[in-house]
């Protein structure tokens, strides 16, 4: 029965799998680097997973079989590469990406001897009898290592991009952010699915229990791959990425021309600063950056950026949801404004996203829009 479902599950998920690769790697994007890596993804998956199909009516030649198991190794580096492409829109192949290849070309050599050079009993013998040789014991050790290393690495890469985001725009809703996020926590998830799956191969004898584990896997997996799908319909435009060339204000201040220039003439530029924003009102705008506010004050991008991130220690986004927020005070108070909803005053005033508004709202105030539009009535 473990069997039959566990080959159910795994139709879907090689279904599901197929058709994903097939709609990332020829859908009509301008993010072609990215897709490509998400559908080469994809079809590795499927190909590495098919095994719980086909084992019951094929059998492959065991150097193939082998192959199939290992170029599982080449997933984490390739989400890892999606990621990099899916945040920076200036994403270049380059040659030091060909190091990725190296957990597949260590899991090879770690055969090789034994195996790729052996003869056919010996392969017949180490295939059949993987998990309790000290291959297939390493082999184990370093898959969860690799995964785990990519894993660290693309929350790092993350959090650098939360950072610029933070830094240089006004509405992080435009950007993928989020995807990426619940993109990295669903994969934690399935890692830890993982670890205990193979712990119990190097601990457990009962295949009925390894048969259980890896069904709950597959059936994660399933969940996984039909929450992407999802995420494509309900979100076709998600796909937005920034550019390579913005840099963190922690890297601006280290160059201290810069900072000496920009901390001589703060105090002038902090005044004119404010009596723009007040005046010109530009975060209205809901696409502001800071590159767009430092063109209309006529101040350098970086000039701007160690202006409101290092002198006024505000990030971008902070600094302007704060004029945003008092305009919205002003609007919920005035009695001309009675008959405009907040979803309306929330869009006049700059925010794209509910979630992001009354964020903002509740930090700035401590109560929501609504809540602060009905004590002041009664007040």
């Amino acid at each position: 029965m473990d069997f039959s479902i566990l080959g159910i599950t795994t139709i879907f998920i090689l279904f599901i799998s197929l058709l994903l690769a097939l709609f990332v790697l020829t859908v009509k994007t301008s993010n072609k680097r990215a897709n490509t890596f998400l559908g080469i993804y994809f079809l590795i998956f499927a190909i590495h997973i098919s095994v719980f199909f086909y084992s019951k009516y094929i059998t492959l030649p065991v150097v193939l079989e082998m192959l199939r198991d290992h170029i599982a190794f080449f997933t984490s580096p390739l989400l890892f590469l999606y990621l990099l492409a899916s945040i920076y829109s200036d994403f270049r192949y380059k040659p030091k990406y060909l190091l990725h290849t190296l957990p597949f070309l260590i899991q090879i050599l770690l055969f090789s001897p034994r195996f790729y050079f052996a003869d056919q009993n010996t392969r017949d013998f180490l295939l059949k009898n993987l998990n309790t040789t000290i291959e297939g014991k390493l082999s184990i050790i370093f898959g969860l290592l690799v995964a785990f290393f990519y894993l660290v690495a693309m929350f790092i890469e993350l959090k650098k991009y939360k950072q610029l985001l933070l830094e240089n725009y006004s509405n992080k809703s435009a950007f993928n952010y989020k995807w990426l996020y619940q993109l990295l926590i669903i994969l934690s998830i399935i890692f830890s699915f993982s670890f205990f799956k193979q712990a119990y191969k190097f601990y457990g004898t009962n295949i009925e229990i390894l048969n259980t584990l890896r069904i709950m896997l597959t059936l994660v997996l399933l969940g996984f791959l039909t929450w992407i799908v999802l995420k494509s319909m309900y979100y076709p435009n998600l796909f937005r990425n920034i550019n390579t060339k913005h840099i963190s204000i922690k890297g601006i201040v280290k160059e201290n021309n810069i900072v000496h220039i920009v901390n001589k003439n703060a105090k002038d530029d902090i005044n004119r600063l404010f009596i723009f924003m007040k005046k010109e009102e530009p975060y209205l705008d809901a696409t502001l950056t800071l590159q767009k506010l430092a063109e209309q004050l006529g101040l350098p991008n970086r000039t701007l950026s160690v202006l409101i991130n290092h002198n006024l220690n505000q990030r971008f986004f902070d600094f302007i949801n704060q004029f945003r927020i008092e305009k919205a005070k002003k609007m919920l108070l005035n009695s001309n404004n009675a008959k405009l909803t907040i979803q309306q005053i929330m869009y006049d005033v700059g925010f794209n996203s509910k979630s992001s508004f009354y964020t903002a709202f509740k930090k700035e105030t401590g109560v929501t829009p609504s809540e602060y539009k009905k004590r002041s009535h009664i007040e």
